[in-house]
């Protein structure tokens, strides 16, 4: 089977250094392993950096494994107009060089963004290949949180395009396939239909921690508790991620300055990464003796760093539209309770499966209280842990979900 796959922002495997492989890396490698040609159609622009990674061209990176890179211009915030024209630009491209190739067996293209999946649907409707959209999140509904409440009913007229065009695209695909429940019901209400046999719900998951890497991991754990100043009785609280629109960290910043003064030391908040509001968190945590601000992590030592921690830290903000995102399970994969703020499916999950702890979007004081709660309750916290790991290797692993997922396309291809 030829498959291509459109993603024009994870980071791609053996390219982009310090970075873990994302939905379309593992999906790519695991076609791979089964046989299977893939191309995978990117852009020239890194969307972690902000920076080009080079020129237009086409690498193979593993026997049967091609990457093309498609020219964009680039932006240098998530939320700035320019992305969205570097999007226009991305897809205007792969509607003049997919016209040169040979025709796949099925295409399998992410939602975001927009653009791209409709000239992928339009390039299936023209050729005769079955098209499978990717719903990871909910465009052109997440532009809507980029103004103030007050303003988006007028927003979204501005932008009704935008929805006419996610409707059209959903509704011709041949098939939908979601990382949830929700978004997959979100995708069909615009396409106008019901479930049928092509669609389906493949989660995110995240890859188990290969036994390899156990002596590095080990080697890292000690440097990071010297630069750190980490101790065995401190309960770490750890977020993961970048510093965007999506996250709450201005409340949990509040949070460690209040445990701060109230001289809890045996709490510490540690938040590895970066982004664009990274400055104004820097300076609203100056001073505090319990928020540890790391930077960048390659892999491994996002790995260490997990191994230290106590709880797993989703600090969603109120209006935050994900439904099962990534990083749930990058802790449950370290066997680490949840203190989760985001609604909907995960809060489900969490409080079913008691993994977590459920705490109220932007509101201190719930938050101190859940901490306050896993601190005081070592056991059960582990507990905690201890199933959410279980849980993950029973359904959430790569392992697990990509060759479900590659026999979905399998079957798609077969019955098109």
């Amino acid at each position: 089977m030829h498959v291509w796959i459109i993603e024009a922002t994870e980071p791609l495997p053996f390219i982009d250094t310090n970075y873990r492989d994302f939905r379309c890396g593992i999906l790519a490698q695991e076609l791979v392993a089964r046989g299977h040609a893939v191309i995978w159609w990117t852009s020239t622009f890194d969307h972690f950096t902000k920076r080009h990674r080079f020129s237009p061209r086409v690498i193979e990176v593993l026997p049967g494994l091609q990457i093309i890179f498609l020219y964009g211009p680039g932006y240098g915030r998530n939320n700035s107009p320019k992305r969205f024209l570097h999007h226009r630009v991305v897809a205007r491209n792969f509607f003049q060089e997919a016209a040169a190739c040979n025709k796949p067996d099925i295409v399998f293209c992410c939602l975001p963004t927009l653009e791209l999946a409709e000239q992928a649907v339009i390039y299936g409707q023209r050729n005769g290949v079955p098209v499978l959209i990717d719903v990871r999140d909910l465009w052109p509904d997440h532009y809507l949180t980029l103004v103030p409440q007050r303003l988006r009913s007028l927003f979204r007229l501005v932008i009704f395009s935008e929805f006419h065009r996610a409707r059209r695209l959903l509704k011709a695909a041949t098939g939908i396939t979601a990382i949830s429940n929700t978004f997959l019901d979100w995708a069909l209400k615009h396409a106008g239909r019901t479930r049928r046999q092509t669609d389906g719900v493949f989660p995110i998951g995240y890859p188990c921690v290969l036994s390899s890497l156990e002596t590095q991991i080990a080697a890292k754990r000690e440097e990071l508790v010297s630069l750190y100043k980490l101790r065995p009785e401190d309960l770490i609280v750890t977020f993961v991620g970048t510093f965007s629109l999506s996250f709450d960290l201005e409340t949990v910043i509040e949070a460690a300055r209040i445990l701060d003064q109230a001289e809890h030391d045996d709490i510490k908040f540690v938040f590895v990464g970066d982004g664009g509001n990274s400055p104004q968190l820097r300076a609203r945590a100056r001073g505090l003796g319990n928020a540890i601000f790391t930077g960048w992590f390659d892999q491994v030592s996002i790995l260490a760093m997990l191994s230290l921690s106590s709880v797993g830290l989703a600090p969603y903000r109120n209006d935050a539209s994900m439904s099962l995102p990534n990083k749930p399970f990058e802790y449950m994969a370290a066997g680490l309770p949840i203190l989760s703020s985001l609604r909907g499916e995960l809060a489900t999950l969490i409080h079913e499966e008691q993994i977590g702890l459920q705490y109220q979007a932007g509101n201190v004081a719930s938050l101190i209280e859940k901490i306050r709660w896993l601190a005081a309750n070592p056991d059960a916290r582990r507990e905690m842990g201890m199933r959410a790991r279980k849980l993950f290797e029973e359904r959430f692993s790569a392992e697990v979900i990509y060759p479900r997922l590659v026999r979905h396309l399998e079957g798609v291809a077969r019955r098109e």
